[in-house]
């Protein structure tokens, strides 16, 4: 079972950006998923900007043929759709950048190949190191692998506060 799970800061814009070169490169569909309430929606064209900027758990999902919208929940989305990659939208909070996440899960060779691309597309826009600090005690550990976009450590420079997707620890980026 081959598994990708790539946590990274982006700003909303990065995001659009890499989901269409990624969409129009590899010829993928793009659905863009609403976890409360539940909401699927196909993109036609491109994706915009106001699509991400909801207050809202949001995931894009990129597939290389057209989804089945036939789905109730999102495991029975990802039930009924084989091989899709999800890409968690992190978005600004009034704490700081909240992470994003590209995750991927199969054994079919078909869709491991799909979704290497579309990680080694994310892994070229962004890159890796920062460190992890536990707010209540100041203790510091090593994330060497998570990664950050350009605008993000712009955001990071001007003093926002880049967070986990879950949890109360912020990363420091390193000079």
């Amino acid at each position: 079972m081959k598994k990708i799970m790539i946590p990274f800061h982006a700003t909303l814009e990065e995001l659009v950006e890499y989901i269409h070169s990624v969409s129009s490169e590899l010829g993928l569909f793009i659905t863009v998923m609403s976890l409360r309430p539940f909401e699927l929606k196909e993109i036609e064209g491109k994706l915009s900007l106001d699509e991400l900027s909801v207050d809202r758990d949001i995931r894009v999902l990129f597939s290389a043929k057209r989804p089945s919208l036939d789905a109730s929940s999102s495991n029975r989305f990802y039930d009924s759709n084989q091989g899709v990659i999800g890409l968690h939208i992190g978005r600004m909070t009034k704490q700081g950048l909240k992470e994003s996440v590209l995750a991927f899960m199969s054994d079919d060779n078909k869709h491991v190949a799909m979704a290497n691309k579309v990680a080694s597309i994310l892994k070229k826009a962004t890159k890796a190191g920062a460190i992890a600090v536990n707010p209540v005690n100041g203790a510091e550990a090593n994330a060497r692998s998570h990664r950050y976009t350009i605008g993000a450590k712009m955001l990071y420079e001007e003093g926002i506060r880049l967070l986990p997707l879950a949890g109360h620890s912020y990363f420091k980026l390193s000079e």
